[in-house]
């Protein structure tokens, strides 16, 4: 696994933890109209570097490390506020 990303690819990546986290399943393509084309090479580069993952019906998830990276991270910088909770 390749540690080192970019601020866009992190970015993706926590959308993509955050959107599973909600209980939504996401293919690139669904990613794709959420966020633009041109999200599209992110993607390539995160599955490559090993911080997604594809299974069998497309959906994109996390790898195992990327979860407890996401976790530990979000762990350390406490509560994240959402847009639109009200807070």
């Amino acid at each position: 696994m390749d540690f080192n990303i970019t601020e866009g690819e992190e970015a993706v990546v926590f959308h993509v933890a955050s959107r599973v986290q909600d209980g939504f399943s996401l293919t690139d393509d669904d990613l794709a109209e959420e966020l633009g084309e041109e999200v599209r090479p992110l993607l390539q580069s995160l599955l490559g570097k090993g911080w997604l993952v594809v299974d069998e019906g497309r959906e994109l998830a996390l790898s195992t490390i990327a979860r407890h990276v996401v976790s530990s991270r979000r762990d350390a910088e406490g509560p994240q506020d959402q847009p639109g909770d009200g807070s």
